[in-house]
Protein backbone atom coordinates (compact mmCIF):
# COMPACT_ATOMS: atom_id res chain seq x y z
CA UNK A 1 0.00 0.00 0.00
CA UNK A 2 1.43 3.36 -1.06
CA UNK A 3 1.88 6.12 1.47
CA UNK A 4 -0.20 9.26 1.23
CA UNK A 5 1.63 11.89 -0.87
CA UNK A 6 3.26 14.60 1.23
CA UNK A 7 1.76 18.01 0.50
CA UNK A 8 3.73 21.26 0.67
CA UNK A 9 1.80 24.19 -0.86
CA UNK A 10 -0.92 25.18 -3.30
CA UNK A 11 0.42 27.19 -6.25
CA UNK A 12 -2.24 29.33 -7.94
CA UNK A 13 -1.81 30.69 -11.44
CA UNK A 14 -3.19 34.25 -11.44
CA UNK A 15 -3.84 35.21 -15.04
CA UNK A 16 -3.54 38.70 -16.52
CA UNK A 17 -6.91 40.43 -16.43
CA UNK A 18 -8.60 37.34 -14.97
CA UNK A 19 -8.22 37.41 -11.20
CA UNK A 20 -11.48 35.54 -10.66
CA UNK A 21 -12.62 35.66 -7.07
CA UNK A 22 -14.26 32.21 -7.17
CA UNK A 23 -11.14 30.50 -8.49
CA UNK A 24 -8.91 32.17 -5.90
CA UNK A 25 -11.40 31.15 -3.21
CA UNK A 26 -11.33 27.53 -4.44
CA UNK A 27 -7.53 27.47 -4.23
CA UNK A 28 -7.56 29.05 -0.76
CA UNK A 29 -10.13 26.52 0.47
CA UNK A 30 -7.98 23.66 -0.84
CA UNK A 31 -4.93 25.07 0.97
CA UNK A 32 -6.96 25.38 4.16
CA UNK A 33 -8.29 21.81 3.96
CA UNK A 34 -4.83 20.41 3.27
CA UNK A 35 -3.15 22.60 5.88
CA UNK A 36 -0.61 24.10 3.48
CA UNK A 37 0.38 27.58 2.26
CA UNK A 38 -1.16 29.33 -0.74
CA UNK A 39 1.36 30.68 -3.28
CA UNK A 40 -0.17 33.08 -5.80
CA UNK A 41 1.84 33.60 -8.99
CA UNK A 42 0.96 36.44 -11.38
CA UNK A 43 2.38 36.10 -14.88
CA UNK A 44 3.44 39.45 -16.31
CA UNK A 45 3.31 39.58 -20.10
CA UNK A 46 6.69 41.12 -20.89
CA UNK A 47 5.95 41.24 -24.60
CA UNK A 48 2.80 43.34 -24.27
CA UNK A 49 4.46 46.75 -23.72
CA UNK A 50 6.82 45.98 -26.60
CA UNK A 51 3.85 45.93 -28.98
CA UNK A 52 3.63 49.70 -28.61
CA UNK A 53 6.87 50.00 -30.58
CA UNK A 54 5.35 48.29 -33.63
CA UNK A 55 4.00 50.90 -36.06
CA UNK A 56 1.30 48.61 -37.50
CA UNK A 57 -0.31 47.79 -34.12
CA UNK A 58 -3.34 49.91 -33.29
CA UNK A 59 -6.18 49.81 -30.75
CA UNK A 60 -9.73 51.06 -31.20
CA UNK A 61 -10.81 53.35 -28.35
CA UNK A 62 -14.55 53.54 -27.79
CA UNK A 63 -14.31 56.91 -26.08
CA UNK A 64 -12.93 58.65 -29.16
CA UNK A 65 -14.21 56.26 -31.82
CA UNK A 66 -10.81 56.14 -33.46
CA UNK A 67 -7.79 53.88 -33.95
CA UNK A 68 -4.68 54.94 -32.05
CA UNK A 69 -1.21 53.63 -31.39
CA UNK A 70 -0.65 51.67 -28.19
CA UNK A 71 0.62 53.58 -25.19
CA UNK A 72 3.56 51.67 -23.73
CA UNK A 73 3.32 53.37 -20.35
CA UNK A 74 -0.42 52.74 -20.10
CA UNK A 75 0.02 49.07 -20.95
CA UNK A 76 2.64 48.68 -18.24
CA UNK A 77 0.42 50.50 -15.75
CA UNK A 78 -2.55 48.25 -16.58
CA UNK A 79 -0.43 45.18 -15.85
CA UNK A 80 0.66 46.66 -12.52
CA UNK A 81 -2.97 47.36 -11.66
CA UNK A 82 -3.98 43.81 -12.63
CA UNK A 83 -1.22 42.38 -10.43
CA UNK A 84 -2.27 44.59 -7.51
CA UNK A 85 -5.89 43.49 -7.88
CA UNK A 86 -4.86 39.84 -8.00
CA UNK A 87 -2.84 40.29 -4.83
CA UNK A 88 -5.72 42.05 -3.10
CA UNK A 89 -8.12 39.18 -3.91
CA UNK A 90 -5.52 36.62 -2.82
CA UNK A 91 -4.96 38.41 0.50
CA UNK A 92 -8.71 38.74 1.02
CA UNK A 93 -9.39 35.02 0.49
CA UNK A 94 -6.39 33.89 2.53
CA UNK A 95 -7.23 36.15 5.48
CA UNK A 96 -10.85 35.00 5.51
CA UNK A 97 -9.76 31.35 5.75
CA UNK A 98 -6.67 31.80 7.91
CA UNK A 99 -4.31 30.53 5.24
CA UNK A 100 -0.64 31.48 4.97
CA UNK A 101 -0.03 33.06 1.57
CA UNK A 102 2.77 34.21 -0.68
CA UNK A 103 2.54 36.40 -3.77
CA UNK A 104 4.99 36.55 -6.63
CA UNK A 105 5.17 38.28 -10.02
CA UNK A 106 7.06 36.43 -12.73
CA UNK A 107 7.82 37.02 -16.40
CA UNK A 108 9.00 34.94 -19.31
CA UNK A 109 8.11 31.33 -20.03
CA UNK A 110 5.85 30.01 -17.23
CA UNK A 111 7.06 26.47 -17.95
CA UNK A 112 10.53 27.45 -16.72
CA UNK A 113 9.06 28.74 -13.47
CA UNK A 114 7.01 25.58 -12.93
CA UNK A 115 9.99 23.35 -13.66
CA UNK A 116 12.31 25.30 -11.36
CA UNK A 117 10.04 25.82 -8.35
CA UNK A 118 7.39 23.09 -8.22
CA UNK A 119 8.06 19.74 -6.62
CA UNK A 120 6.35 16.53 -5.66
CA UNK A 121 3.89 17.41 -2.91
CA UNK A 122 2.78 20.73 -4.42
CA UNK A 123 -0.64 21.28 -5.96
CA UNK A 124 -0.80 23.62 -8.96
CA UNK A 125 -4.20 25.27 -9.46
CA UNK A 126 -5.13 26.51 -12.93
CA UNK A 127 -8.37 27.91 -14.29
CA UNK A 128 -10.06 26.13 -17.15
CA UNK A 129 -9.94 28.35 -20.26
CA UNK A 130 -13.22 30.12 -20.96
CA UNK A 131 -13.19 29.30 -24.67
CA UNK A 132 -11.39 26.61 -26.70
CA UNK A 133 -9.42 29.31 -28.48
CA UNK A 134 -7.98 30.49 -25.16
CA UNK A 135 -6.12 27.17 -24.86
CA UNK A 136 -4.02 28.33 -27.81
CA UNK A 137 -2.84 31.50 -26.04
CA UNK A 138 0.86 30.97 -25.37
CA UNK A 139 0.90 31.73 -21.64
CA UNK A 140 -2.24 29.70 -20.87
CA UNK A 141 -1.12 26.77 -22.99
CA UNK A 142 2.34 26.75 -21.41
CA UNK A 143 0.92 26.83 -17.87
CA UNK A 144 -1.41 23.90 -18.56
CA UNK A 145 1.27 21.90 -20.34
CA UNK A 146 3.94 22.52 -17.69
CA UNK A 147 1.57 21.79 -14.81
CA UNK A 148 0.62 18.37 -16.13
CA UNK A 149 4.21 17.48 -17.00
CA UNK A 150 5.78 18.33 -13.63
CA UNK A 151 5.88 16.20 -10.48
CA UNK A 152 3.19 18.21 -8.68
CA UNK A 153 -0.53 17.46 -8.47
CA UNK A 154 -2.85 19.66 -10.56
CA UNK A 155 -6.32 21.03 -9.81
CA UNK A 156 -8.31 22.38 -12.76
CA UNK A 157 -11.06 24.81 -11.77
CA UNK A 158 -13.94 25.55 -14.19
CA UNK A 159 -14.76 29.19 -14.86
CA UNK A 160 -18.23 28.75 -13.34
CA UNK A 161 -18.40 26.69 -10.14
CA UNK A 162 -21.78 25.05 -9.76
CA UNK A 163 -21.16 23.86 -6.19
CA UNK A 164 -18.88 24.76 -3.29
CA UNK A 165 -20.28 22.19 -0.87
CA UNK A 166 -21.10 18.51 -1.17
CA UNK A 167 -19.33 15.14 -1.17
CA UNK A 168 -15.76 14.66 -2.31
CA UNK A 169 -15.68 12.06 -5.10
CA UNK A 170 -12.71 9.91 -6.03
CA UNK A 171 -12.04 7.13 -8.52
CA UNK A 172 -10.58 3.95 -7.01
CA UNK A 173 -9.10 1.34 -9.33
CA UNK A 174 -6.24 -0.11 -7.27
CA UNK A 175 -5.39 -0.87 -3.64
CA UNK A 176 -2.57 1.65 -3.74
CA UNK A 177 -4.58 4.43 -5.39
CA UNK A 178 -3.05 7.68 -4.05
CA UNK A 179 -6.19 9.68 -4.80
CA UNK A 180 -8.20 7.86 -2.14
CA UNK A 181 -6.27 9.12 0.88
CA UNK A 182 -6.06 12.70 -0.40
CA UNK A 183 -9.82 12.68 -1.09
CA UNK A 184 -10.49 11.23 2.38
CA UNK A 185 -8.28 13.87 3.98
CA UNK A 186 -10.15 16.67 2.19
CA UNK A 187 -13.54 15.16 3.11
CA UNK A 188 -12.53 14.97 6.78
CA UNK A 189 -11.31 18.58 6.80
CA UNK A 190 -14.40 19.84 4.96
CA UNK A 191 -16.86 17.83 7.06
CA UNK A 192 -18.22 16.27 3.87
CA UNK A 193 -19.07 12.74 2.72
CA UNK A 194 -16.72 10.69 0.54
CA UNK A 195 -18.02 9.11 -2.67
CA UNK A 196 -15.92 6.18 -3.89
CA UNK A 197 -16.30 5.35 -7.59
CA UNK A 198 -14.84 1.85 -7.62
CA UNK A 199 -13.73 0.03 -10.74
CA UNK A 200 -12.96 -3.48 -9.60
CA UNK A 201 -14.20 -6.40 -7.50
CA UNK A 202 -16.14 -6.07 -4.23
CA UNK A 203 -12.91 -6.74 -2.33
CA UNK A 204 -11.46 -3.52 -3.71
CA UNK A 205 -14.52 -1.57 -2.61
CA UNK A 206 -14.35 -3.06 0.89
CA UNK A 207 -10.65 -2.23 1.17
CA UNK A 208 -11.29 1.35 -0.01
CA UNK A 209 -14.03 1.81 2.59
CA UNK A 210 -11.66 0.49 5.25
CA UNK A 211 -8.96 2.97 4.29
CA UNK A 212 -11.46 5.83 4.33
CA UNK A 213 -12.60 4.84 7.82
CA UNK A 214 -8.99 4.64 8.97
CA UNK A 215 -8.55 8.22 7.73
CA UNK A 216 -11.21 9.39 10.15
CA UNK A 217 -14.46 9.22 8.18
CA UNK A 218 -17.46 7.59 9.90
CA UNK A 219 -19.27 4.85 7.91
CA UNK A 220 -22.33 7.06 7.41
CA UNK A 221 -20.20 9.51 5.41
CA UNK A 222 -18.74 6.91 3.05
CA UNK A 223 -20.57 5.80 -0.08
CA UNK A 224 -19.11 3.22 -2.49
CA UNK A 225 -20.46 2.98 -6.02
CA UNK A 226 -19.34 0.69 -8.86
CA UNK A 227 -18.49 2.19 -12.25
CA UNK A 228 -18.35 0.47 -15.61
CA UNK A 229 -14.88 1.74 -16.43
CA UNK A 230 -12.40 4.55 -15.86
CA UNK A 231 -12.82 6.70 -18.95
CA UNK A 232 -13.93 10.30 -18.32
CA UNK A 233 -17.36 9.34 -19.65
CA UNK A 234 -17.56 6.46 -17.15
CA UNK A 235 -16.68 8.82 -14.31
CA UNK A 236 -19.29 11.38 -15.35
CA UNK A 237 -21.91 8.63 -15.67
CA UNK A 238 -20.94 7.21 -12.29
CA UNK A 239 -21.39 10.61 -10.65
CA UNK A 240 -24.89 10.71 -12.11
CA UNK A 241 -27.13 13.26 -10.47
CA UNK A 242 -24.81 13.66 -7.51
CA UNK A 243 -23.87 16.97 -5.94
CA UNK A 244 -20.11 16.52 -5.44
CA UNK A 245 -17.92 19.56 -4.78
CA UNK A 246 -14.65 18.04 -6.02
CA UNK A 247 -13.45 15.06 -8.06
CA UNK A 248 -10.06 13.52 -7.18
CA UNK A 249 -8.18 11.25 -9.58
CA UNK A 250 -4.77 9.60 -9.58
CA UNK A 251 -2.58 10.67 -12.48
CA UNK A 252 -3.14 8.30 -15.38
CA UNK A 253 -6.15 6.63 -13.77
CA UNK A 254 -8.55 7.68 -16.54
CA UNK A 255 -6.14 7.88 -19.48
CA UNK A 256 -2.72 9.17 -20.39
CA UNK A 257 -3.86 12.69 -21.33
CA UNK A 258 -4.51 14.04 -17.83
CA UNK A 259 -5.22 17.56 -19.11
CA UNK A 260 -7.98 16.31 -21.43
CA UNK A 261 -9.41 14.01 -18.75
CA UNK A 262 -9.66 16.72 -16.09
CA UNK A 263 -11.00 19.25 -18.60
CA UNK A 264 -13.77 16.89 -19.72
CA UNK A 265 -14.91 16.10 -16.18
CA UNK A 266 -14.64 19.70 -14.94
CA UNK A 267 -16.66 21.01 -17.88
CA UNK A 268 -19.29 18.28 -17.51
CA UNK A 269 -19.75 18.59 -13.75
CA UNK A 270 -18.94 22.25 -13.06
CA UNK A 271 -16.59 21.39 -10.17
CA UNK A 272 -12.80 21.32 -9.74
CA UNK A 273 -10.87 18.18 -10.69
CA UNK A 274 -7.74 17.35 -8.69
CA UNK A 275 -5.26 15.03 -10.44
CA UNK A 276 -2.97 13.59 -7.78
CA UNK A 277 0.63 12.60 -8.38
CA UNK A 278 1.37 8.87 -8.09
Amino acid sequence: MANEPRLHRVILHLRHGAAERAIIRAAAELAQMLGVALHGVFLEDEALPELAALPFIREFRLGTGSWQRLDRQRLAEEQREAAAEARRLLDEAAEALGVTRLFEIIGGDPALFVAATSQAGDVIVVAQPRLPAERLVHATARWLEAAHECAASVMLVPQVLLRRTGPVATVVCADSDPALMIAARIAVAAGEALLLLVWGPPELANAAVGRARAAGLPPRRIVARSVAGVTPEDVVQGLGTGNERLVVLARGACGTDNAAVSSHIAASRGVPVLVVEP
